[in-house]
């Protein structure tokens, strides 16, 4: 295939799947992976697509609203890994909140096969079948209006349950972090969720790979200093220094999977 071929055939099953795979790619083409890398190369600085470690996703919309059965192919191996870091968080006993991310979701496929028990609410559908395999997981899921781009239940009935509860954890995640506008959603039902988890929760755990770092999106969730605990993927101080300098100044710990 020649570059221009190859470009109409990323974009063709970008448009059928909404995301591509870099080894599926190249195995589909008969070219190297490198070969695939540099026209996604291309095709991003085109905006015609967004890369991520692996492969490369078609975002649609205003924001980062991608369903949840194309996030759960994005960038896996660092979910797997940040899921694994937040594990070593829980304590047997304990209540803890699960928000409706795929990173959540790695968090969830963890504990399902967990010993110690546990009491954990959610309001995402695809948390709760993950868990419920698992006796002696007490599970809580709070429904409202499913919502099918992320597998998540959201609206008034929703935040009134969580307004009854208390957790000990709540392990959260969002569009983007950043100094200029705090912690911020791509969607609003998701952000009226986030910021009522943190009102109910006695510590708040912000889980996102750094991809995310640096990001605004349009809805506000909260401010750094509403977050107890930052977990990432990698060093932040390697990928943006001055969030790493302000959680040093307001002393929130920053744990990565190195």
């Amino acid at each position: 295939m020649h570059a221009i071929e190859r470009a109409d055939y990323i974009m063709a099953m970008l448009d059928k799947n909404k995301v591509v795979m870099v080894s599926e790619l190249s195995r589909e083409m008969q070219v190297t992976e490198e070969t695939v890398r540099k026209d996604l190369e291309k095709l991003e600085k085109q905006g015609r697509l967004c890369r991520v470690h692996g492969g490369a996703y078609l975002q649609e919309g205003y924001g980062n609203e991608i369903p949840v059965k194309v996030r759960r192919k994005i960038m896996t191996g660092e979910k797997e890994r940040l899921a694994a870091r937040c594990m070593e968080l829980i304590r047997e006993q304990e209540s803890i909140f699960l928000d409706g991310s795929t990173t959540a979701w790695h968090l969830a496929k963890q504990l399902a096969k967990w010993e110690g028990r546990l009491t954990v609410i959610t309001n995402s559908l695809v948390i709760a079948t993950e868990l419920a395999v698992n006796p002696k997981i007490r599970l809580i899921l709070f429904g409202g209006e499913l919502n099918r781009d992320t597998g998540s239940f959201e609206g008034q009935s929703v935040l009134a349950g969580l307004g009854e509860c208390y957790v000990e954890k709540a392990f959260i995640s969002s569009t983007g972090i950043s100094l200029t506008a705090g912690i911020t959603d791509s969607t609003r039902g998701e952000a009226e969720i986030r910021r009522q988890v943190i009102k109910q929760a006695r510590t708040c755990i912000m889980v996102m790979d750094t991809t995310k770092i640096g990001r605004n999106a349009i809805y506000v969730v909260g401010a750094l200093t509403d977050i107890d605990c930052l977990v990432v993927d990698q060093p932040l101080s390697s990928c943006d220094p001055a969030i790493q300098e302000q959680m040093d100044q307001l002393q929130i710990p920053v744990l990565d999977c190195g």
